[in-house]
Formats: structure tokens, C-alpha cells, sequence
């Protein structure tokens, strides 16, 4: 049976799981600094607005590495 595109695709990614693994430990690292920067500048301040955004993004992609490593964990269960 030939495998579907996202069969190949999802065991691409998970070979790489551990630089998943780090991803999202590097993602962590920098949430927590980005909640402290944020509680330590004022409420009306331009650089406040750029902390808000950056912690949006990074918050982003701390969601899909930790999607990417379930989604490995659930695949590696079913085989």
C-alpha cells in the first residue's frame, strides 16, 4: 500500500522530533522572559505593544511545536 502524502509528511517531521523538542524548549524560555518584560514596563509604552506582539508570536509557534510532537506521539501509539 503506497503511503499518502501526509503519512510521508508527518514521518518526515517526526524524524526530526527532537529539534522539535528543542523548539519548544527555547519557546518556553522565551515566553517566560517575555511575561517578565512585559509586567516590568509601564502600561502606556510603545515597547509594551512590540512585547505583546512578539509574546503572540512566540506563543504561536510554542502552540504548533507542541501540536507537531503530539501528533508525532499519537502517530508512534497507532503503529
Amino acid at each position: 500500500m503506497a503511503d499518502t502524502y501526509s503519512d510521508r509528511f508527518w514521518k518526515t517531521v517526526c524524524q526530526y522530533r527532537s529539534a522539535v523538542v528543542l523548539l519548544l524548549g527555547i519557546e518556553a524560555v522565551l515566553l517566560v522572559l517575555l511575561v517578565i518584560a512585559l509586567w516590568l514596563q509601564p502600561t502606556g509604552s510603545g515597547t509594551r505593544t512590540v512585547l505583546a506582539v512578539d509574546f503572540v508570536l512566540v506563543g504561536t509557534g510554542f502552540l504548533a511545536a507542541g501540536y507537531v510532537l503530539s501528533r508525532c506521539r499519537q502517530r508512534r501509539a497507532g503503529n
